[in-house]
Order: C-alpha cells, then sequence, then structure tokens
C-alpha cells in the first residue's frame, strides 16, 4: 500500500513537473516559486496594509506573524525536522530543476536531512488565505485562495515538493492557523475589555468571517430578550 502510495506521488510529481510543461509555466511558476522575486511587491504592499489598513488591515498583520512564528519557523519545521523526507529533486531521477540559469535534469542522491515535508511556501499562503478570508470575509478575499493553490502547484512544478507534501501541508496550515486565531480571540476577551474598551467595544469579534462588524444601532427591548446573555454586545437600555 505504502509504494502504491509512492508511485502515484513520484507519477502526479513527474506529470506536473514535466509533462505539463511549457515555456509559460516555466516563467511564471519558476517566479512564484522564487521568494526573493516577490520580495519588494510584498514589502509595498505590507507596508501599505499597515498605514492605511486601519483596525482590521492591522489585525491581519498581526495574525500573519504569529502564524510566521509560531507555524512556519515552529511547527513547519518541526515536521521538516522530524519527518526528514528529501524533495523530489533529491530523491527522483529525471524531473526537470532550474539550476545555473537553465532547466537540467535531477539524478537521485541520498541527503542527509529532507526538507520536502512540510513546505513553508504552501502553508503560509494557506495560512493567508485562512487568515484573509477571517478579518476581511470570502468576498474580499477570495483571490488568496486560488492564489495559495497556484503556489502549492508551483512548489511541485519546480520539483521542490512532491504533490502529498502539498497537500498535507495546506491541511497542517489551515490547522494551526485556526488555533491561531482562536488564541487571539480568547487573548482579546481577557484583555481588551480592561485595557482598550472603547476598541473592545467597536471589534468584541476580531474574525468575522464575513458576517457583520457591529449589531445595528437600534435596539428595541423586545429585540433585546432575543439577545442571548453570553452574548458580546450589550443590550440596548432606553434613557
Amino acid at each position: 500500500m505504502i509504494d502504491w502510495l509512492w508511485q502515484l506521488d513520484v507519477g502526479l510529481a513527474r506529470l506536473i513537473n514535466d509533462t505539463w510543461s511549457n515555456p509559460a509555466f516555466d516563467a511564471v511558476l519558476y517566479t512564484m516559486a522564487d521568494f526573493k522575486r516577490l520580495m519588494l511587491p510584498l514589502i509595498i504592499i505590507l507596508g501599505a496594509i499597515a498605514v492605511w489598513g486601519r483596525f482590521r488591515g492591522r489585525l491581519f498583520l498581526v495574525t500573519m506573524l504569529l502564524a510566521l512564528v509560531l507555524g512556519d519557523a515552529g511547527t513547519n519545521w518541526t515536521f521538516k525536522r522530524n519527518v526528514n523526507r528529501p524533495r523530489p529533486n533529491e530523491s527522483v531521477d529525471n524531473l526537470r530543476i532550474y539550476s545555473d540559469g537553465e532547466w537540467q535534469r535531477s539524478k537521485a542522491r541520498p541527503v542527509e536531512k529532507g526538507r520536502s515535508f512540510t513546505s513553508g511556501h504552501a502553508c503560509n499562503n494557506m495560512a493567508l488565505a485562512v487568515a484573509g478570508t477571517a478579518v476581511f470575509g470570502l468576498s474580499a478575499a477570495w483571490w488568496l485562495w486560488p492564489w495559495a493553490i497556484v503556489m502549492g502547484y508551483s512548489r511541485i512544478y519546480t520539483a521542490d515538493h512532491f504533490p502529498s507534501d502539498i497537500l498535507g501541508s495546506w491541511v497542517v496550515a489551515i490547522i494551526y492557523t485556526l488555533l491561531i486565531m482562536r488564541g487571539m480571540q480568547w487573548a482579546w476577551d481577557y484583555w481588551a475589555p480592561s485595557r482598550f474598551p472603547e476598541l473592545y467595544r467597536a471589534h468584541p469579534r476580531l474574525f468575522l468571517w464575513g458576517s457583520p462588524e457591529t449589531p445595528p444601532a437600534s435596539t428595541s427591548k423586545s429585540e433585546n430578550a432575543c439577545i442571548p446573555s453570553d452574548s458580546p454586545y450589550p443590550a440596548h437600555r432606553d434613557v
């Protein structure tokens, strides 16, 4: 059974890396897989969010910072060190790899430290999609999901990861991002009411998933009865 899964993984990797390759994919997907090429536009976008993003934009940045520290530097590298799986370009012959300015063919060789699972690119971009949707809603952040999928595909295309590495990395990233956001909401509910009361009243829920920020301003007495006792929104009182 394990051998069958291995053959399936290698077969899909060859299909994506070689059979479906073309010059347009070579240019676009290699650029996406090379983080250094994306560094400058990423810095510009993050700077703009920090300056003009207001509460939700800065919340998004904090969430991603925690995902990078706890998820990428923590969870991902824990998996990499313990799973110790060689990359496709290290363990499979005759895959297309880009080296020294041209596409060449891989040659399987023993490696001391395998770093194929998990994929940092796949995890970070899936965390980006989950956090973006939680903070801004799907209607605003929908494009982050195809971006995460294409980014994961690019890592298979460049023979840096197997398809199973990417699928597993997406699952890992979704889990740790949801846990991070749960912890952030707990900390917000615990400290913000006393330390930032006005900000907490304006934003009792950090992650809205597209739902309204606050309930309607005018709420009748009969409507107050429908508000559960544990609701973060205060009941309206007639003066």
